[in-house]
């Protein structure tokens, strides 16, 4: 585990703005070497595309042998449970017809209402339902070839029907599907406790939505996200044409089976390219407003693991080993999607609006996948994040000075998070101090920093920013809970005649910071020259 505490407590926001226009991710040196060194990477097709605030940084392509097909950009690939953003997207943009607490039982007629009542759509797609994984897709009484013996079961011939049970089989009805559901062995167990992965929460999410839209849930998905977004080579059918789909080789039993009553939760074939176009879609809300987008992008569940949580449908990863300049958690809102076959991974990084997006396909895509996300993500979140200090320095740095001389403010990009103020002196009070007394600090060792506090406006004409005092650990040990970085609770301290004395505004023309206006003591400091 992790012993090394933070050693600032920055706000829970966004350190500095995401950087923009950036060249391509300086190449990863040790990339191919590290691939070819995997026994299963002459047999794998990897797809690689990532961008930052839009513009592409990195791709990588790599052809299994034998396998003739062209731009690997822009060839289809299963993306398996990734398919579930879109469900989820789908649902949010259905409001109010469908609402985030709305019972299933609502939408899905023939549910038991009494078992079902509280089963909401929020914790189905949260995955907080209570429902198991599968229903009777890959039941092992009716796998072909299986032995009970081998684990040493009694023989059981009764008690299934013959649908969804393996790909490529007959798919089950809507009654049979809801049999299912109501069958005891199925039902779900304690909603809205600890979060269990089930593809049948997502079965159930699409029928919803047929229920709402009175259409398939196919036709949904590609009338409310598909066409408005571009995604011409995105579809729920199966591709025959191996120029321009992986496809699986002679002998092979990928699943490249249409999903029938699972395409809700896995059923989509994308390219990289229109995936990539996805993400950039939920980057600049295309589809949903800002302040639905981050709520969006907010977890919903603890694990175990200090470094995981879970969202809707969001896996969301907090590693604390990239190498940064301030050593700190990075949140990946990541989606990963696995059949036998295929791979792949979407992934947003809001801080530095990063959007990754992996496709495998291969016996081992699984574990190719796994092993590309941290050798992809570490490198590219590094970059973006030492191009945002230096782009803050070259458009924040500098002194601010009234044009008597007796007000000025001097801002750097030092070796700590945010913008470091390193004086604040107004009408002859140095600030940064007086501020820590009036909160019970020691004046003596304050230091403050300055943080984005309205990512609305940022990169406008006007620019809202928070200063919020640093509470250092000067320590070795967390303390309990690290309750020395409480940062959450400490904006918005001081107000004076109504006005948020953390509160500060950049005036900004042509992407560079003119002036600060500090609005709690009604004054505009114009950037100096010197």
């Amino acid at each position: 585990m992790d012993t090394c505490p933070q050693k600032y407590c920055p706000p829970p926001s966004r350190s500095l703005p995401s950087p923009a226009n950036l060249q391509p991710l300086p190449s990863i040196t040790d990339l191919l070497t590290t691939l070819q060194s995997k026994s299963w990477f002459s047999e794998t097709t990897i797809a690689i595309k990532a961008s930052i605030s839009g513009t592409p940084v990195f791709e990588y392509a790599h052809r299994a042998g034998g396998k003739d097909v062209g731009n690997l950009y822009d060839t289809q690939i299963r993306i398996a449970s990734v398919t579930k953003v879109f469900t989820v997207l789908a649902v949010l943009l259905s409001r109010p017809s469908i609402g985030w607490e709305d019972s299933i039982v609502k939408f899905v007629p023939g549910l038991d209402e009494e078992v079902y009542a509280e089963v909401t759509i929020k914790s189905l797609a949260e995955q907080t339902s209570g429902l198991g994984r599968f229903g009777y897709v890959g039941d092992l009484a009716l796998v072909p070839g299986f032995s009970p013996s081998q684990l040493g079961l009694p023989s059981v011939t009764d008690g299934l029907p013959s649908g969804d049970v393996y790909p490529g089989g007959k798919i089950c009805s809507r009654d049979e599907v809801i049999d299912m559901f109501n069958n005891t062995a199925y039902i779900p167990t304690s909603p809205n406790s600890g979060p269990m992965y089930s593809n049948i929460a997502y079965n159930l999410l699409g029928m919803a939505l047929e229920h709402v839209h009175s259409k398939s849930y196919q036709q949904i998905i590609q009338e409310l996200i598909l066409d408005p977004i571009g995604m011409l080579n995105s579809s729920f059918e199966t591709p025959t044409d191996k120029s321009t789909a992986i496809l699986p080789p002679a002998g092979e039993r990928w699943f490249a089976h249409p999903f029938g009553n699972f395409d809700p939760c896995g059923g989509i074939w994308s390219t990289p390219n229109d995936m990539l176009l996805f993400l950039e879609a939920i980057q600049t809300h295309k589809l949903l407003s800002p302040a639905q987008t981050r709520k969006w992008l907010q977890p919903s569940s603890l694990l175990p693991s200090l470094h995981q949580l879970v969202g809707a449908p969001w896996e969301i990863f907090r590693p604390t080993d990239v190498d940064l300049a301030v050593p700190r958690p990075i949140d990946l809102y990541t989606k990963a999607g696995g059949v036998a076959g295929y791979s792949s991974y979407a992934v947003l990084v809001p801080e530095h609006n990063i959007a990754l997006t992996i496709h495998v396909a291969g016996n081992d895509s699984t574990a190719a996948t796994q092993t590309l996300l941290p050798m992809i993500a570490k490198p590219l979140i590094a970059y973006a994040d030492d191009q945002a200090r230096k782009q803050a320095s070259t458009k924040y740095a500098g002194t601010y000075r009234s044009m008597d001389g007796n007000n000025s403010i001097s801002i750097s990009v030092d070796d700590g998070p945010g913008l470091h103020i390193e004086t604040a002196v107004l009408n002859g009070v140095a600030i940064i101090p007086a501020l820590a007394a009036a909160q019970g600090l020691d004046p003596l060792k304050a230091s403050a920093r300055s943080y984005p506090s309205n990512s609305d406006i940022l990169n406008r004409q006007k620019e809202e920013w928070s200063i919020l005092l640093d509470r250092i650990n000067e320590g070795t040990a967390r303390g309990f809970a690290e309750q020395y970085c409480a940062s959450w609770n400490w904006a918005d301290k001081l107000r004076y005649a109504g006005q948020s004395l953390d509160k500060i505004v950049f005036h900004v023309s042509e992407n560079k910071a003119t002036g600060i206006e500090m609005v709690g003591w009604r004054t505009m400091l114009p950037k100096s020259d010197g």
